[in-house]
């Protein structure tokens, strides 16, 4: 291990991350960055032989293994054939296709991941889910384009309004931020433990990464897993600036009290010590993340994400925008993982206590319900 240092800021890590350009299958700038990240920190990086990558923190004698884990790849099209200026484009994610007719797309080259300039789209053809299958584009002045290169919404690849970040994917790579910081602020303050930071591929179409991990039992048994995500607050689903939130379930599934009661029991911890800090807890039931497919392949396993605005770039009148998430809200988030590392050992006792509580007042109201029947 690495001497300790000073952790990179959060609002650096944020810029940094969600820069990359990133579609299903085609993640590796990202794996490019978190390889690096580690090295720099000497941190254990590894690929499972599916490319889901791993960062391996360990402190003190090894123990029960915290892991949080994130995608790392964001919606957006792939081109699929170049005929003169005319692109023919296959989409990877989920959104309607209301969406895409006459946005700018901005090109990026399939293995470096260059700048190739932009191009406007033409035609969108729907699924039969009444997504975006595919589309046509017609290269605007200057672009060139191959077959495979990325092809990705023109909005801004970051910037910051107050502590309100834009960007063109906070979904996952907001979430990948929050387990990079953990693992810096662990390395900075030499913590006990084992953390594990998990960043999958392909789940925009159909967690396809997390669903190997599982499958394969790629993690060892007895780890306790954290799914982090950012998703969706349209609807009132939470409040963006509202603190992070203890997701305790999605769509089709509820996750693993265990693990919901120990991150709740931290952050009223924390808040109680830090009357600033604020947490949500919340279903979020706006979308599946890959906390069910860790949970039903028998993981004991939680959830945590933070409020995310223009959910897959959906903005307003059916028009692109920039998605968005709080500064705030992710530092809430990393500051709760930290406390969980710290807590591995007496995850299981935040349950416990709450089933002494509970047996004590059954205890009280038996002779008290006996009178009175």
């Amino acid at each position: 291990m690495t001497p300790a240092h000073e952790p990179k800021p959060l609002r650096n890590l944020v810029s940094e991350i969600v820069s990359i350009p990133t579609v299903s299958y085609l993640e590796h700038g990202v794996r490019a960055y978190l390889r690096a990240f580690a090295a720099e920190r000497g941190l254990e990086y590894a690929e499972d032989d599916y490319g889901n990558a791993y960062i391996r923190y360990q402190r003190g004698r090894p123990r029960r293994a915290l892991v949080l884990g994130a995608h790392i790849d964001h919606p957006g099209f792939v081109v699929t054939a170049v005929r003169g200026r005319r692109l023919t484009l296959e989409f990877r994610g989920g959104l309607s296709a209301a969406y895409g007719k006459g946005e700018c797309l901005r090109l990026f080259g399939a293995q470096d991941l260059d700048d190739l300039g932009t191009a406007t789209i033409t035609t969108v053809q729907a699924s039969e889910r009444k997504t975006i299958a595919t589309a046509t584009a017609q290269l605007d002045a200057g672009a060139t384009a191959e077959a495979g290169d990325l092809a990705l919404w023109d909005v801004p690849a970051c910037r910051f309004r107050g502590d309100i970040v834009q960007a063109r994917g906070c979904d996952d790579l907001a979430g990948c931020v929050a387990v990079l910081a953990t693992l810096d602020r662990a390395v900075a303050a030499r913590t006990l433990g084992t953390l594990i930071g998990l960043f999958t591929r392909a789940e925009e179409v159909g967690l396809r990464g997390a669903s190997v991990v599982g499958r394969a039992r790629l993690l060892p048994e007895d780890v306790l897993i954290v799914a982090v995500e950012t998703s969706s607050m349209a609807g009132g689903r939470a409040v963006q600036g509202g603190g992070p939130i203890v997701r305790v379930g999605d769509a089709i599934h509820i996750f693993s009290p265990m693990m919901t009661r120990w991150m709740v029991g931290l952050a009223n911890e924390l808040a109680a010590a830090d009357p600033a800090f604020r947490y949500q807890r919340k279903l979020m039931d706006g979308g599946t993340t890959e906390a069910t497919v860790y949970d039903l392949y028998g993981y004991e396993t939680g959830a945590a994400c933070i409020a995310l605005g223009n959910y897959h770039n959906a903005g307003p009148r059916n028009r692109v925008a920039a998605e968005t998430v709080h500064l705030g809200d992710l530092d809430g988030l990393v500051r709760i993982f930290v406390r969980m590392l710290e807590t591995v050992p007496k995850a299981e006792t935040y349950v416990e206590a709450l089933r002494k509580r509970l047996d004590t007042l059954g205890r009280e109201a038996q002779p008290l319900l006996r009178k009175s029947r």
